[in-house]
């Protein structure tokens, strides 16, 4: 595997310092909330017992508790065998306590391994990538987006198919 670390000055001059990108690889992205688990299911359950609280993600222990969704786990994996996999999710900022909370999420369900590779931006157009796969289209984003839920994407089965098909 060919990565940066061995290529940068910067690696020369301090080896605890190293960016973890497979350049021998396609780079996809990977959103977390109701791409890899289930946001909107949790927080609908949230708003029915707590209606009175309208940001349910603002809640400490939120992000830890959300489900996988089906086949997320095992698509991701696949995507590995080709791709350089990220996982790239947008911070809650009505809870500060969610990156950490997604951090652990990460660990729990995939390892060490994915949370080295876990990006937290609140605007996904600032990275440059060769694939997105989202719930949501992000304007400006350079790359091809696969906009999880909708159209050709409904599901795991089908973003595997058509990225491994590639």
């Amino acid at each position: 595997m060919k990565n940066l670390c061995y290529e940068s000055k910067t690696y020369k001059k301090n080896p605890y310092i190293c960016i973890m990108r497979n350049l021998d690889k396609e780079l996809v992205y990977v959103d977390m909330d109701d791409t890899l688990c289930s946001f909107y299911r949790a927080a609908k359950k949230a708003l029915t017992e707590n209606p009175s609280q309208p940001y349910p993600q603002s809640q400490w222990g939120f992000f830890l508790g959300l489900e996988p969704l089906e086949g997320a786990i095992e698509g991701f994996r696949k995507l590995e065998e080709r791709y350089d996999v990220w996982i790239l999710t947008r911070p809650s900022t009505k809870n500060l306590n969610c990156y950490t909370e997604k951090a652990k999420w990460i660990f729990d369900h995939f390892g060490q391994d994915i949370v080295d590779k876990l990006i937290l931006c609140p605007d996904k157009a600032l990275l440059k990538g060769d694939y997105l796969i989202d719930d949501k289209i992000w304007s400006g984003f350079e790359g091809e987006q696969i906009h999880f839920g909708q159209g050709d994407f409904q599901n795991w089965d089908s973003v595997v198919k058509y990225l491994m098909n590639k």
